[in-house]
C-alpha cells in the first residue's frame, strides 16, 4: 500500500513538473536572438540542414552548422556553436576551399521573463575560439555581446530587437575591429504550430556597412521538434546578395 502511494505521488510530481515546463523556443530560424532560456536540465540541438550564400564572386555552403544549448538554472543557459564543414567556391576560377568554422562558446542570461513571453530581455555573451580557418572561420579570437529584447504586441504579433557588439579579427589586415549590428524583427503567428518572421538587419565596422532583409518560417512538429526554412537578401553592394537555408531544432 505504501509503495503504491509513493508511486502515485511520484507520478503526480512528474506530471506537475511537465505541466510547468516552458514552451520550447528555438533560436532558429531568425537572424536575431531571443531572450528565452531552456528549463534547467533540458538540452537542445539546433542544426542547419542546408545553408547556401551567394556573393558577388563566390558561393559558400555550410554543412551541419549546429548550436548546442543546455539549461543551467531558471534564468541561465550555456551555448556552443560550431560549423564542422564549409566550402567556398570562387565563381571566376572555379577553385574550392574547404574549411571548418570556429567554435563559439557562450550563454544566455534572461533578465525578465525567461519563457520569452510578454516583455522579455536578457544578455548573451560569447567568446570565439579560432579552431577553424578562413574563409569559413575568422582566423582569430573574438568576443561578442547581444542584448535581445522581445515584446508581445498581441497574441499574433511579437516585436523583436537584437543589438550586438562584436570584437573580431579583420578580414584583410592584421588586428581586430569592433562591429555593431542591429536586427529588428516581427514574428507573426500563423497558427498554433506555424510562425513567420520578417527581419531587417544593419551592421557596421570600419571595413564595411551591410544591410539585409530576411523572411523565415518555422513549423512546430511537436512540443520538442521544429523545422524551418528562410531566405536573406542583401540590399547593397557590400552585402552578400542571397542566402537560403533550412534547419531542424530538437529539445531533449
Amino acid at each position: 500500500m505504501i509503495a503504491r502511494l509513493a508511486a502515485l505521488g511520484a507520478a503526480a510530481y512528474l506530471a506537475s513538473g511537465a505541466a510547468l515546463a516552458r514552451d520550447y523556443c528555438p533560436t532558429r530560424p531568425s537572424l536575431g536572438q531571443s531572450a528565452c532560456v531552456l528549463d534547467p536540465g533540458r538540452a537542445a540541438v539546433e542544426t542547419a540542414l542546408s545553408d547556401w550564400e551567394r556573393d558577388d564572386d563566390s558561393d559558400t555552403v555550410l554543412f551541419g552548422d549546429t548550436l548546442f544549448r543546455l539549461g543551467l538554472t531558471d534564468r541561465i543557459e550555456a551555448q556552443l556553436n560550431w560549423t564542422p564543414l564549409g566550402i567556398e567556391r570562387d565563381r571566376t576560377s572555379g577553385r574550392r576551399t574547404t574549411r571548418t568554422g570556429d567554435i563559439e562558446i557562450g550563454g544566455r542570461i534572461a533578465l525578465r521573463n525567461p519563457d520569452g513571453k510578454g516583455l522579455s530581455y536578457g544578455l548573451q555573451p560569447s567568446v570565439t575560439v579560432p579552431v577553424g580557418r578562413a574563409p569559413i572561420g575568422d582566423g582569430g579570437w573574438g568576443a561578442g555581446m547581444v542584448a535581445p529584447i522581445s515584446y508581445d504586441l498581441s497574441k499574433i504579433l511579437n516585436l523583436q530587437f537584437s543589438p550586438q557588439l562584436a570584437w573580431m579579427p579583420r578580414q584583410d589586415a592584421p588586428g581586430h575591429l569592433v562591429a555593431a549590428t542591429a536586427t529588428l524583427g516581427l514574428g507573426i503567428v500563423l497558427s498554433d504550430r506555424c510562425q513567420l518572421t520578417a527581419e531587417g538587419q544593419w551592421s557596421h565596422d570600419d571595413e564595411a556597412t551591410e544591410r539585409r532583409v530576411a523572411l523565415a518560417i518555422a513549423w512546430q512538429v511537436s512540443p520538442d521538434l521544429q523545422i524551418d526554412a528562410g531566405g536573406v537578401a542583401g540590399l547593397d553592394d557590400e552585402t552578400p546578395g542571397l542566402r537560403v537555408y533550412s534547419g531542424i531544432s530538437h529539445r531533449f
